[in-house]
């Protein structure tokens, strides 16, 4: 009886092996919706505002990527300056609310298509700080 228990659970095991081996299991889709976080901080130096990455983008001034379709892009906004700002995308017409020292907001991104949109401090709209891209991003195998 345990021989044949055995000699059964070996031939399973390799059953699974070769079966899995061959590609026959695919990968499951996911269900839960998916979000991209990001959290950026106002600063000045020397005069200048800037827009510095602290959560998923780093450096001063970042290019912000977004995934073009349903996917939202969620930004914390920081302001570590001693003025007040404003976050703002021009092109979704996206904002956060007038930041003053020490204040945070969170805005929520979608870009349906492909897509560059530049970002402001609406204190001082004349001037670009940065740039947010929308790019589409597929399965491959």
């Amino acid at each position: 009886m345990i021989a044949i228990s055995l000699t059964a659970s070996m031939f399973l095991l390799i059953f699974i092996v070769v079966f899995v081996g061959q590609g026959n299991v695919r990968h499951v889709i996911i269900f839960w919706d998916e979000d991209i976080r990001t959290t950026v901080a106002f600063r000045s130096e020397n005069s200048t505002t800037h827009v510095v990455g602290l959560v998923g983008n780093g450096g001063v001034d970042p290019t912000l990527v977004m995934k073009a379709g349903h996917t939202p892009y969620i930004l914390t906004v920081i302001n570590q300056d001693t003025v007040p700002h404003m976050f703002f995308v021009s092109g979704l017409n996206a904002h956060t609310k007038l930041l003053r020292p020490g204040e945070n907001d969170t805005i929520t991104l979608v870009s349906k298509n492909e897509s560059e949109y530049n970002y402001y401090d609406r204190m001082q709209p004349d001037k670009i700080i940065g740039k947010i891209i929308a790019v589409k991003v597929e399965r491959f195998d």
